[in-house]
């Protein structure tokens, strides 16, 4: 799998900007305790924790998602993916189901199913809800993600990046991920399908 400089360079920068408000109020959380003397108050501790959590769940999702956690040819179980899942896109409005039981899964293909994931909790602009399905049809690995909630629905810009042949100079930090899952399913003669919205309801599947 071959992926543009650019492309690479704004992964970094979408990583670096989802991580940098856990770390500032990590950061704002030790500046509290500074003025307080050093005395370690509840509120201080609470928000270095939680930020803490916050930040060490993203880097987990990401380093599956995006980098090569795990060895380009090793294998993850479906468990692990879930908890991955739940740990970075649950809270808030928004939650995160699966309906898999649990079953080892060929890395690359576990990365094109974490950003479909992520592409499906960013088409709730309003929460909502995350289910995803895994079967094997025919003999080939097939992902479903359903994304429920009101407003359900890709903005145009997602739905343009996820195509291969569009021009990388128009992806942005925001969008980068999209172009990233489609050249992630090319690499792996995966079927993309992006299926229209209906009501409430928003799909995206992929079969191996």
């Amino acid at each position: 799998m071959q992926i543009d400089h650019r492309v690479a360079q704004l992964l970094v920068s979408r990583v670096c900007h989802d991580l940098a408000g856990g770390i500032s109020a990590i950061s704002t959380g030790t500046e509290l305790i500074a003025e307080e003397g050093g005395d370690f108050d509840g509120e201080a501790l609470n928000i270095i924790a939680m930020s803490a959590k916050q930040s060490a769940n993203r880097l987990a999702f990401y380093r599956v998602a995006f980098g090569l956690g795990g060895g380009e040819n090793d294998t993850i179980t479906s468990d692990e993916l879930k908890a991955l899942s739940i740990d970075h896109l649950q809270g808030g409005r928004l939650s995160v189901e699966w309906g898999a039981e649990n079953t080892r899964i060929p890395l690359m293909a576990a990365k094109l199913l974490l950003n479909l994931c992520l592409i499906g909790s960013e088409a709730l602009p309003r929460g909502g809800s995350i289910r995803v399905d895994i079967s094997e049809i025919g003999g080939r690995l097939g992902f479903a993600v359903a994304a429920k909630g009101e407003g359900a629905g890709l903005k145009p810009e997602m739905g343009n990046a996820l195509n291969t042949s569009i021009d990388v100079n128009t992806l942005t930090a925001r969008t980068v991920h999209g172009y990233f899952t489609a050249v992630l399913a090319q690499s792996l003669n995966a079927e993309l399908e992006i299926m229209p919205e209906q009501g409430a309801e928003f799909r995206l599947a992929a079969l191996m």
